[in-house]
């Protein structure tokens, strides 16, 4: 599923390490427009803060490693794969990558950012799929499985 990959950005928030500027946001990717995706999402860039991108990194070291992935590259491959559109809390959205209905999930939560005209990305995670059962899905491209 996922692949080992260069790292995109030059930033210390790949490796988990302090960042130097806590509200340097990252283009991660962008739902398009006319996308299967834009019925529940906006069409509008994905961002994310290098605060954000240390979370990751130190919440999931051991799963990032295993991957071979930073937190940014991480992040960027559910943005770049997602085919599945859950309801998450507090008014954001989860976008999961799914390759079958039992396996190899993940999730990045997204939350309305600049006056709405931007995502930003909250948290990204692996997710076991009994977790999802217990959110709405809302929309899905199944048929982006595997390709």
């Amino acid at each position: 599923m996922l692949q080992q990959t260069k790292q995109s950005q030059k930033s210390n928030a790949g490796s988990g390490a302090k960042a130097h500027n806590d509200n340097k946001f990252l283009k991660v990717g962008r739902i398009q427009y006319n996308s299967w995706a834009t019925p529940v999402l906006k069409a509008c860039d994905i961002v994310v803060s290098e605060r954000e991108l240390v979370h990751i990194y130190n919440d999931h070291t051991t799963e990032l490693t295993q991957l071979g992935l930073s937190a940014f590259d991480f992040v960027k491959f559910i943005v770049d794969n997602f085919n599945a559109i859950y309801q998450g809390s507090d008014n954001s959205y989860l976008l999961v990558v799914m390759e079958d209905k039992k396996s190899k999930q993940a999730a990045i939560q997204l939350t309305a950012f600049d006056k709405k005209n931007k995502y930003q990305i909250k948290t990204a995670t692996p997710i076991e799929t009994k977790r999802l059962y217990r959110k709405k899905l809302l929309s899905s491209n199944l048929c982006k499985v595997g390709s």
